[in-house]
């Protein structure tokens, strides 16, 4: 994965920038928006196509994370569908359950299996090939493509990654998903996600690896750090606690 300088676009809400965290920059658009908005306003706003915009709002909608309304108009004709944001989704119901249950889970694997981190590994590790666009047989992505194959699927999953050449090839993840459960249980949580990560970059033969991962729980900015993939061993990646603030970086 050859990693570039992306332009930030700060949404107010887990990071986000142009390359990653589309969804996080359309739910800042939709609060800060004093009407509903169709799905050409958020696609023009954005600037995607008005499906891929409307793909992403009702992802939304589903995750509780924006309202669906249907204009009120005197004008004949079919009415548009409108969008409106509403609150993060720690305060939603669903998003809540599914929290408690992964904290549980979480619990009761580390209490039956206090050194689970190498089996997390590589059950991300399968998840992260399972989940990725895989290319054909005998196909060689270009580094961009790679690139967009993996920060697309982590803005799906919430992570609001963003990609960094400076200090050293890095990921951002402005967001962690379940960060309450990482806060519990680091090493678990980190290597099930981590892994996933190297799962995909490995299906997609990327000749990189995630070699270091530094959360931060304090403004869930993890990094993880990229290396040739023979750097990496066959156990679990490491993980290494890193002073917090958006102005941290660690040295080449």
């Amino acid at each position: 994965m050859v990693a570039s300088v992306t332009t930030r676009v700060e949404d107010g809400t887990t990071g986000g920038s142009a390359r990653g965290g589309r969804r996080t920059h359309i739910i800042q658009i939709l609060r800060d928006s004093k009407t509903p908005l169709s799905v050409v306003q958020v696609a023009d706003a954005v600037g995607v196509h008005p499906n891929t915009a409307r793909f992403h709002l009702e992802s939304l909608v589903e995750s509780g994370l924006a309202g669906r309304q249907t204009e009120v108009t005197t004008r004949r004709g079919r009415r548009q569908v409108l969008y409106t944001g509403v609150l993060p989704n720690q305060a939603h119901e669903r998003a809540q359950g599914y929290r408690l249950l992964s904290q549980i889970l979480t619990g009761m694997i580390l209490a039956k299996y206090p050194d689970a981190a190498d089996d997390l590994y590589g059950v991300g590790l399968e998840w992260g090939g399972y989940l990725t666009s895989r290319p054909l047989p005998f196909e060689t992505l270009a580094e961009d493509e790679i690139d967009r194959r993996v920060m697309d699927k982590l803005d799906a999953l919430w992570f609001a990654p963003e990609l960094l050449a400076s200090p050293r090839p890095h990921m951002v993840l402005h967001n962690c998903p379940f960060a309450e459960t990482v806060a519990a249980y680091p090493g678990l949580v980190c290597q099930l996600h981590v892994g996933m990560i190297n799962g995909s970059l490995a299906e997609l033969r990327s000749p990189q690896r995630v070699v270091e991962l530094q959360p931060s729980l304090d403004d869930h900015r993890c990094r993880a750090w990229l290396g040739a993939a023979e750097e990496l061993g066959d156990g679990p990646v490491g993980i290494v606690a890193a002073p917090s603030g958006p102005d941290y970086e660690a040295p080449a």
